[in-house]
């Protein structure tokens, strides 16, 4: 009975580890604005590497119109082999505000991107295994 049970865990475990074995990229920004992507990424358990040559997929953090304490922003996710644009995520806006303690609104708008969009994104358009 122990050894079943040894067995069904170990088959769990690595089964739940492979969901994940894709390697991702994330782009880096001039200022960091990709940390919300790379935090969210890891917190769901998603494989990040930090060389883009042995990634995968790229995770690229686009900063649109800026200006007036506003910010746009998406998310594109490429296809390292290939080349090819799989998905993107519609533009977000991203506002200094009193309520988010005047965050830059790149970040901001990162940050909406990552809580709200990446995850469904790359579970759909990543072939995660």
């Amino acid at each position: 009975m122990k050894k079943r049970l040894f067995i069904l865990t170990l088959f769990l475990v690595l089964g739940i580890t492979s969901v994940f074995a894709q390697r991702i990229y994330v782009e880096k920004t001039d200022n960091g604005y990709e940390q919300p992507i790379v935090d969210k990424l890891i917190s769901e358990g998603f494989q990040i590497t930090f060389k883009q040559d042995s990634a995968d997929y790229i995770v690229k953090c686009i900063i649109g119109k800026t200006g007036m304490g506003r910010a746009k922003g998406s998310v594109a996710i490429i296809d390292n082999k290939s080349g090819d644009l799989l998905a993107k995520t519609k533009e977000v806006n991203g506002q200094t505000a009193i309520t988010n303690g005047y965050a830059n609104p790149k970040m901001v708008a990162m940050k909406k991107i990552a809580d709200k969009y990446l995850i469904d994104l790359v579970r759909k358009y990543c072939k995660v295994k």
